[in-house]
C-alpha cells in the first residue's frame, strides 16, 4: 500500500510537539511493508526531501520574511497540488492549527480513501486568542470526513457530536520502550515536562500553586521543554515572586528525559488543552506519578496512581503537589509501580498494528463500495 500522510510538524522542528513523534513511531514500523510518504511544512534547517527510517519526507511552503506563520500558510496553499500529484492508495491527514481540519476533502483525489487523524483540536483556543472565528472552520470541516482516528474515548464522543455518521477508531499514543527500564525511585522535587506554552499547558496555574506553598516547605520545581513564550514565562515568575527559585531546564533529549523522570518525585501536568497528554504516559511508564486535572483526556491517560484534582482548582493543585512531595518513599514507590504497570497499554508496536489494521479495513471497505 502507498500511504500519503499530511503532518503539520516534524520531530526536527525546534518547536514541535507530540504529533510528529507519533508519525515517526507509526511509520518506522509500517514502512517495513508499505511505501510511506509524509508531507510537512518547511521549518528552520529543513531540507526539501529526507528519508528517515524508511519514510520519505517531503517539505512544502517557505518562510516569508519574518512572518512566523508563513511556513504553514504557504504549506496550505501548496497542499492541493501535492495531494493530487503524489501517487498514493490511502490519504491520511493530521489536523493542524488554526482550524484543525484543513478541508482536504474539498480538493483530494476521489479514487482513494481518506482518514482524518485528530491530534490537534484547539480551534476554539485560537478563536479566543486572535478574535477570529477559526472554530467555524473546525466545525464545518469535521462534517467533510467519513473516517477518523482519535487518541481517546472523550475525543471520539466529541467528533461523534459533530459527525454522528462517521467511523471513528480510538488508537492511543505509545511511549518509548526504554522508559519502562528507568529505575523507579522516590526522587525529589516537581517536574514539568513538555512544550512550555504558558496558557495551553497551564504553566501559569502551576506557578501560582507553587507560589502558594510555604517557602520553607517548597520542593524544587524544574520546567523542562522548549521555551515558546520566554518573555511570558519570565513575567509569570516575576508576578509570583519566583525569580531564581525555579529551574528552567530548556530542551531535553531522550537520555535527559529519562534522568529527569528518574530523579523527580512527581510530574506536574496542569494543561488546559490536550488531545492525549503524552508526557503523563511517559512519566507513568518511567514509574513517576503525576498530578493532573480530573478531566479528559488526562484522567483517561493517567494511571490511577496519579493525583487527580478538580479542574483549575489551584489551591487543590497546591495541596496535591505537597502531598506528592511529602508522601513516604514507600508510597511513592508503590504508586510508581502501579503507574508503570498501567502504562504498558501504550506500546508503539501494538499502536502501529492497530493503525495499520484500520488502514487496511478502510481501504477494503472503500474498494467494496466502489465495486458496488
Amino acid at each position: 500500500m502507498r500511504i500519503l500522510h499530511l503532518d503539520p510538524d516534524d520531530i526536527d522542528n525546534p518547536v514541535s510537539g507530540g504529533g510528529p513523534i507519533r508519525t515517526l513511531q507509526l511509520y518506522r514500523r509500517i514502512a517495513r511493508h508499505h511505501e510511506v510518504t509524509v508531507v510537512t511544512p518547511t521549518f528552520a534547517g529543513s531540507t526539501p526531501e529526507l528519508v528517515r527510517d524508511g519514510i520519505r519526507y517531503l517539505r512544502l511552503g517557505r518562510k516569508i520574511r519574518n512572518h512566523g506563520s508563513s511556513h504553514h500558510i504557504t504549506y496550505l496553499f501548496k497542499l492541493p497540488s501535492a495531494v493530487r500529484g503524489i501517487e498514493h492508495d490511502l490519504l491520511v491527514e493530521d489536523f493542524m492549527p488554526p482550524c484543525g481540519a484543513t478541508h482536504v476533502p474539498l480538493f483530494r483525489r476521489r479514487d482513494v480513501p481518506h482518514i482524518a487523524s485528530v491530534q490537534w483540536f484547539s480551534a476554539w483556543d485560537y478563536t479566543r486568542k486572535l478574535k477570529l472565528p477559526f472554530h467555524w472552520g473546525q466545525e464545518y470541516g469535521l462534517k467533510l470526513y467519513s473516517n477518523f482516528v482519535v487518541l481517546t474515548p472523550s475525543m471520539k464522543q466529541t467528533i461523534q457530536g459533530w459527525n454522528p455518521g462517521a467511523r471513528i477508531d480510538v488508537i492511543p499514543n505509545g511511549v518509548d520502550d526504554d522508559l519502562f527500564e528507568v529505575p523507579i525511585e522516590a526522587g525529589r522535587g516537581i517536574l514539568f515536562l513538555g512544550r512550555v506554552e504558558i496558557g495551553t499547558k497551564g504553566i501559569d496555574l502551576l506557578l501560582e500553586a507553587y507560589a502558594r506553598m510555604p517557602v520553607a516547605q517548597r520542593p524544587g520545581l524544574t520546567i523542562a521543554g522548549t521555551l515558546q513564550e520566554p518573555e511570558l514565562l519570565q513575567a509569570c515568575l516575576q508576578r509570583w515572586g519566583l525569580e531564581g527559585q525555579v529551574t528552567i531546564f530548556g530542551r531535553y533529549d531522550a537520555a535527559q528525559r529519562r534522568e529527569l523522570l528518574r530523579t523527580h518525585r512527581c510530574l506536574a501536568m496542569p494543561s488546559r488543552i490536550e488531545t492525549f497528554g503524552m508526557t503523563v504516559a511517559e512519566a507513568n511508564a518511567a514509574g513517576t506519578p503525576a498530578v493532573v486535572w480530573d478531566q479528559a483526556p488526562m484522567n483517561e491517560v493517567s494511571s490511577t496512581a496519579c493525583w487527580r484534582v478538580p479542574p483549575y482548582d489551584v489551591e487543590a493543585y497546591r495541596q496535591a503537589l505537597q502531598q506528592a512531595c511529602a508522601a513516604p518513599d514507600h508510597e511513592l514507590l508503590r504508586r510508581g509501580e502501579l503507574a508503570r504497570e498501567q502504562a504498558r497499554r501504550f506500546n508503539w508496536d501494538t499502536v502501529a498494528g492497530l493503525q495499520m489494521s484500520v488502514y487496511e479495513d478502510v481501504q477494503a471497505r472503500w474498494l467494496q463500495a466502489r465495486a458496488r
